[in-house]
């Protein structure tokens, strides 16, 4: 073998151990990016879902993690999901394989929401109890336990425990609206009536507080405050009507313990073109337009029975029930009339632009309606709807007139209906073309038609309906 060959004879520059050992850490490190990039996902979906209140998406995401990791803290998450959704059944299934070793005192808290929204006070209280143990500074246990020892006419031991509650830092305005209800119960209306204005000067003006404001005035026999701060909040279109009604009512048939609403901020953000229905809409003073004639007295009664839902309900803690009042879509809806008399005057000469008078939305039953009043009744060719997808649908309205206040309010005016609608944006084209979208929470379809005339006789009405498919 001559020189050359021996120079260039080849040699094992890498030995093949390291060549494993490198592609193991290769693989590893690929899998390991992967993994926090599909952990980065699921969080992001898992923010997205709750602010837009998509607790259908929340639950698919908990139900594939459990199946991968089952452990205490997802079955936490998903009955937490669940329980926000009305589907106590599937929270308590999904509690109930770890409540024997748990030692978590949230997971007993979270069960005894649900069994008292069964009917089962006997076991909430046991499993609140066993919470408590646990942790003795859980002011929700306290809360919630105030509640259900309520539901049994236990007055002294739910006042004792409220306290607690506030003692251990929970909190502060849900447990004065709770005190507040049992000193209604107890009918110490002096007492309700200074627990309730403690939170209205404190800037509350949600439903619950107002309409529990208007029910102790009225067992106080203030009836002409009552009246006055009836018409001053809009809780009526006939306020005699409701505050003899509420004057005949006992308190325990007026307290609907199976239909807390939620507590609305007295700080809500501001509103963009885009509006996430899981925002809330403050409690603005909305003008509604009573029926005339008959009709007046009819639609008065059925909004009495909706009003007192809203009376003497129980703050139950940061876990909103969003079961739907079921009252008609004028008397549960927000209306407002977007126009000006003078503005009223100079589009009523417009008759070829569709001059955008009021815009009422709520839920009915079985759809979420939105009403628009115009000056001239609309014509087919003057809107168009447009399904995108089983949840999506864009509505657009040509050679529109839009009031002062513009396309943001008529946007928050549709998105206060977020029993059924997630998410609503809206864009004014330079061509004057309303285009308003709308994102379903379920599959749905939209039926549209002539309302009729407003109630003033000077507008016309047009509804769309939108229906969940499952319904």
């Amino acid at each position: 073998m001559n020189d050359f060959s021996i120079c260039c004879k080849p040699r094992k520059l890498i030995n093949p151990k390291f060549i494993v050992v490198c592609s193991m850490l290769f693989v590893a490190t690929g899998c390991q990016n992967s993994t926090v990039r599909n952990d980065l996902n699921e969080q992001q979906k898992i923010y997205i879902h709750e602010t837009t209140k998509n607790y259908g998406g929340l639950i698919e995401l908990y139900k594939q993690r459990l199946q991968h990791s089952n452990t205490e803290d997802t079955r936490y998450k998903l009955a937490q999901v669940y329980y926000l959704s009305n589907d106590y059944e599937a929270a308590k299934r999904t509690l109930t394989p770890v409540l024997s070793k748990s030692k978590n005192d949230n997971i007993f808290v979270l069960y005894g929401h649900v069994e008292s929204k069964m009917g089962n006070n006997d076991t909430a209280l046991e499993y609140l109890d066993k919470a408590i143990a646990i942790n003795r500074k859980n002011g929700e246990a306290y809360n919630v336990k105030g509640i259900v020892l309520l539901k049994k006419k236990q007055y002294d031991a739910a006042r004792y425990s409220f306290n607690l509650a506030r003692e251990n830092f929970y909190d502060e305005n849900k447990v004065t609206n709770n005190l507040a209800m049992l000193s209604i119960l107890n009918k110490d209306y002096n007492e309700a009536y200074k627990y309730l204005n403690i939170l209205y000067t404190k800037g509350f003006r949600d439903q619950t507080i107002l309409h529990n404001l208007l029910y102790s005035l009225v067992k106080l026999n203030k009836m002409q405050l009552a009246k006055k701060f009836c018409l001053g909040h809009r809780l009526s279109n006939d306020p005699e009507i409701l505050i003899q009604e509420l004057k005949q009512i006992e308190p325990i048939d007026a307290i609907k313990f199976n239909d807390v609403k939620p507590t609305q901020s007295n700080n809500q953000k501001q509103y963009t073109i885009e509006k996430i229905a899981s925002q809330k809409v403050s409690k603005t003073n909305y003008v509604i337009n009573p029926k005339k004639g008959t009709n007046s007295k009819i639609n008065s009664k059925s909004e009495i029975g909706a009003k007192l839902a809203n009376v003497s309900k129980l703050e139950t803690g940061n876990r909103s029930n969003i079961t739907s009042q079921q009252a008609t879509a004028t008397n549960s809806g927000a209306v407002t009339n977007l126009t000006s008399s003078k503005q009223n005057s100079q589009v009523s000469q417009a008759t070829t632009q569709l001059a955008i008078v009021a815009v009422r939305s709520g839920e009915h039953k079985k759809f979420s309606r939105i009403t628009l009043e115009t000056f001239n009744q609309l014509n087919k060719n003057q809107y168009l709807i447009e399904k995108i997808s089983p949840k999506e649908f864009k509505l657009s309205f040509y050679d529109v007139t839009l009031p002062k206040k513009g396309i943001n309010h008529i946007i928050n005016l549709i998105s206060r209906s977020d029993r059924d609608f997630a998410k609503v944006t809206g864009t004014l084209t330079a061509e004057k073309s309303l285009v308003l979208q709308i994102k379903t929470k379920q599959d749905s379809t939209v039926k549209d038609f002539d309302a009729g005339p407003s109630s003033n006789g000077k507008g016309h009405c047009f509804a769309f309906d939108f229906y969940l498919e499952n319904k």
